[in-house]
């Protein structure tokens, strides 16, 4: 299920973050009052990072927590959230459907004329179900989402 936001709400994310970013972090300042120092990183650049907090200076991005982060090629799909966010060490489980035919053909075999009436009948026969749920097995590291305001 894919949950795509309107324009409106794009739009108004991206006011909202244009307002907080002019208004709040654009002179980040730690509880002293002193402005942290620069380590050269630009503004607005995502960074992810092991240990669990954000460098001194960066914002925690909340909005990654628990989610795959794709590239995006094209503006509207920026900020497109898709199903539900992982949990803290979830390896979600998950099935597939298949489908398919198998087509078994004839065989005449000389002086066959022995008891088995029921042998293979020639034809195509579907195939359909879906698989045993499982996790991916794949291997994963659980890292903060951060910005440089």
């Amino acid at each position: 299920m894919r949950k795509r936001r309107s324009f409106r709400q794009r739009w108004a994310a991206a006011a909202i973050a244009a307002l907080v970013l002019s208004f709040g972090f654009v002179k980040a300042r730690r509880a002293s009052g002193e402005t942290p120092p620069d380590d050269g990183a630009p503004s607005g650049l995502v960074a992810f990072v092991a240990g669990g907090v954000c460098p001194e200076g960066w914002v925690t991005v909340y909005d990654v927590e628990g989610r795959v982060v794709v590239g995006a090629i094209y503006p509207e799909d920026v900020g497109l959230e898709v199903g539900t966010p992982f949990a803290d060490r979830e390896e979600r489980l998950h099935e597939h459907a298949y489908s398919g035919e198998v087509t078994l053909v004839a065989k005449n075999i000389a002086a066959a004329n022995g008891g088995n009436q029921s042998g293979a009948a020639a034809a195509t026969y579907p195939l359909a179900g879906t698989t045993k749920e499982a996790t991916s097995g794949l291997p994963f590291l659980q890292v903060a989402g951060c910005v440089k305001p």
